[in-house]
C-alpha cells in the first residue's frame, strides 16, 4: 500500500442538474470517459466521487496514484463532488453542494483519516489557482467541528487536521 498524507477535495464543475437521472456510477464513467479520452489519463483522476445523491463511487483504486492535484498525487487521495459550476474558492459548501454531500463527505473523511492516520485534508484550490472545489476546505472542516457526537472520531481527526494549520476551532 503507498502511503497517504493528503487527501483533496474537487469539485466536477457541472451544473447542479448535470445528468440527474443518472446513478453515481454512470456519472463516475462520465469523468472517467473526460479524463482517458478527452486528457488522455489512463483512468479516472479521483478515487472518489460523491453525487448530490450522497452516494459515493469507486474511481482509481487508492492503492495507485491519482491524476488531480499536480505534485501532489504520489501520496494522495483524490475526491470529487459532483456540482460546483460557477463556483468560487470562497463560497459557502452550501451554495454548490447538497446536505447528501456533507454527510457523505464527512463520512468518507473518517473513513480515510482512519486509514490513513495524519493525512492532511485540503481543497484543491489551496495547492493551485483555481476555485476547485468551489469553498474553503479548512473553514469546511472548522465548521463541521459541530457536528454531531456520533462523529467524535471524525471531529478528533479533524481537530488534529485543523490543528496542523494553525486554525483555531470555534
Amino acid at each position: 500500500m503507498r502511503s497517504i498524507n493528503e487527501i483533496f477535495i474537487h469539485c466536477s464543475a457541472t451544473k447542479a442538474n448535470w445528468m440527474e437521472s443518472s446513478t453515481c456510477d454512470q456519472k463516475t464513467a462520465e469523468i472517467r470517459r473526460w479524463h482517458t479520452e478527452e486528457r488522455g489519463w489512463s483512468d479516472i483522476g479521483y478515487h472518489f466521487v460523491i453525487d448530490r445523491s450522497g452516494d459515493v463511487c469507486a474511481g482509481r483504486p487508492v492503492n495507485i496514484a491519482g491524476a488531480h492535484a499536480k505534485d501532489h498525487n504520489r501520496n494522495s487521495v483524490g475526491i470529487c463532488l459532483v456540482g460546483g459550476f460557477g463556483s468560487d474558492a470562497s463560497d459557502e459548501f452550501d451554495d454548490n453542494f447538497t446536505d447528501n454531500q456533507r454527510k457523505a463527505l464527512c463520512k468518507l473523511l473518517d473513513s480515510l483519516t482512519n486509514d490513513h492516520s495524519g493525512a492532511k485534508i485540503r481543497g484543491h484550490n489551496e495547492v493551485s489557482a483555481k476555485a476547485c472545489p468551489g469553498f474553503s476546505v479548512p473553514k469546511f472542516l472548522k465548521d463541521n467541528l459541530n457536528a454531531s457526537p456520533k462523529q467524535s472520531k471524525l471531529k478528533s481527526r479533524i481537530r488534529s487536521a485543523v490543528k496542523n494549520w494553525g486554525i483555531s476551532p470555534r
